[in-house]
Formats: C-alpha cells, sequence, structure tokens
C-alpha cells in the first residue's frame, strides 16, 4: 500500500502541574508526571515512534526541564526529535512547533498527557484524514468506542446530530493555517472542554439547532468554510486512545493500571486494551 500523506508531530508539553494533577504528583509539568518509570511524554513519544507516517517529531516545552527525558530516549529516535522552547499559552506554543514544519508537510498536533497513544492508531487517524481532503482535521471520538475501551472514563461529550462525541486530542493541520487564524484559535483551544461555550462562536444559530439536537458535523464544517475560509473536517475515529487524556487523578490512577507491563507498538495497543476492558 503507497501512503502517500506523511505528517510531522507537535507535542504540546509545556502545561504547568498546578490543577488536579498536583494531587498526585509534585512534578513541575504535566509531562514530566511519572506513570510506572516512565514520564508521560515518554509514553507519548515511545507511541509517536511507532508511527509509520510521521517523520520528524517537535516537542514543545521547558527545554531545560526536559533534559533527563532527552537524555532517556532511543539513540536510534534522537536524530528524529526537535527541542523548542516553550512561549506561553498554548496556541503560542502551537505556532512555536508548527514553524518547523514546512508549508509542504502537515503537522500532526498532539497533547503530552495522552499516554495511551500508539503508532497504529495514529497511522490510522493520518490515513483517514488522507481519504478526507482538508486543511484542518480534528479528531472526534464516539462515546459508544471510549466506554467500550474505557469502562466507566470520565470525558466531556458533544450531542450532535450525527453522534455523542467527544473531542479528541489530535489535530491535522496546514501550517500555514494556524498563523492565519491566531486568534480564533486560541479562543476555541481555551473553550476545548466547553462544548456550550465553543459553539457559542459560531452564533445563535447554530446554539438553537445544538438545543433542539439538529446540528451536525457538517453545518460547523461548513461554517468554519465561509466564516474562516477553511476547509476543516470533523474525523470521526474508532481509537479512544485519542480521546482519553490524563487530566485528573482517576485519569492517573487508570494510567498506571492500564499501562503497567504494557510493550510497544501492536502489541502495547492489544495490551492496552485488554487491560482498559478489564476496569
Amino acid at each position: 500500500m503507497t501512503m502517500s500523506m506523511r505528517a510531522d508531530a507537535v507535542i504540546m508539553a509545556g502545561a504547568d502541574n498546578s490543577g488536579r494533577l498536583a494531587e498526585v504528583s509534585d512534578a513541575p509539568y504535566e509531562a514530566l508526571i511519572d506513570i510506572n518509570g516512565k514520564t508521560m511524554l515518554e509514553w507519548v513519544l515511545e507511541g509517536v515512534f511507532q508511527a509509520e507516517r510521521v517523520d520528524r517529531i517537535i516537542v514543545v516545552g521547558p527545554v531545560d526541564a526536559l533534559g533527563d527525558v532527552m537524555g532517556r530516549l532511543p539513540e536510534a529516535e534522537r536524530g528524529r526529535v526537535v527541542w523548542v522552547e516553550q512561549r506561553g499559552n498554548m496556541i503560542d506554543n502551537l505556532i512555536a512547533g508548527v514553524e518547523q514544519v514546512p508549508d509542504s508537510k502537515k503537522a500532526l498536533a498532539l497533547s503530552s498527557d495522552i499516554p495511551f497513544i500508539t503508532g497504529e492508531v495514529l497511522d490510522g487517524f493520518i490515513k483517514l484524514c488522507e481519504e478526507m481532503p482538508a486543511q484542518v482535521h480534528y479528531a472526534l471520538i464516539p462515546k459508544s468506542v471510549n466506554e467500550a475501551s474505557f469502562p466507566g472514563v470520565e470525558r466531556t461529550y458533544i450531542n450532535m446530530a450525527d453522534a455523542v462525541v467527544t473531542g479528541g486530542n489530535a489535530f491535522m493541520l496546514e501550517p500555514d493555517v494556524v498563523r492565519r487564524n491566531y486568534g480564533v484559535i486560541k479562543q476555541a483551544l481555551g473553550m476545548r472542554k466547553k462544548p456550550f461555550a465553543l459553539l457559542s462562536l459560531l452564533g445563535l444559530p447554530f446554539i438553537i439547532k445544538y438545543l433542539i439536537g439538529r446540528l451536525t458535523i457538517a453545518d460547523v464544517e461548513h461554517k468554519a468554510k465561509t466564516w474562516l475560509d477553511i476547509v476543516g473536517r470533523g474525523v470521526i475515529v474508532p481509537y479512544a486512545e485519542i480521546g482519553v487524556d490524563v487530566d485528573k487523578p482517576s485519569d492517573y490512577e487508570l494510567a498506571c493500571r492500564v499501562l503497567s507491563g504494557t510493550g510497544s507498538g501492536l502489541g502495547r495497543r492489544r495490551d492496552i486494551r485488554e487491560k482498559s476492558s478489564q476496569y
């Protein structure tokens, strides 16, 4: 099979550990929280290393603080990783990472708090994006997929007419799109876990359609095209690993249980699925 779409990954690793996870770890940054002997960032990197469609990996964060992680990278992978100093808020850090991606390529933006991610999942997401041409792709995970893979996990869901979904922690985008739409992207990222507030950006008609259960994913895509002149697609994916992040103590406890003794690559994903279904 010929794989035409490839991407450089941009991993956002600059979040301070000043929220609920401070109850379970005194690490200064969420990316450095230890889960079974590896930092969250290392779990994410391990998954990204296994993705056949990912080329370079740009990590944006507090470079000095991430020095120990750099030193523990597999020798064969070190040349692929670019370390970029964080600039402040999430959108500025995203821009800092995307600046390292040539305009001729796609940027696969990921958070550093998705330790369940695997190469198989990322390759699957990129393949789905390839089949749905757009400038921006956003992963959406059905509630049924999350609950089947990680029973009892708490997530924020939005009731679309098409499906009940949660937003993933992965975007595929053209680098220039981020630069041209700084303000709106900053607002959207700030509201990413507040679906109703996010809808308010789109106007009263959208809120009404949402309240009566008639808002579709295609409606939002059309609004993005007419409002921002961006071709965007919401990509429904069968991968809970993209949607389940670690941002509270119960997530941390789940990760410690599920990631105990996992392998890598395809074997790791099977192991995650088998273990997560037990909880």
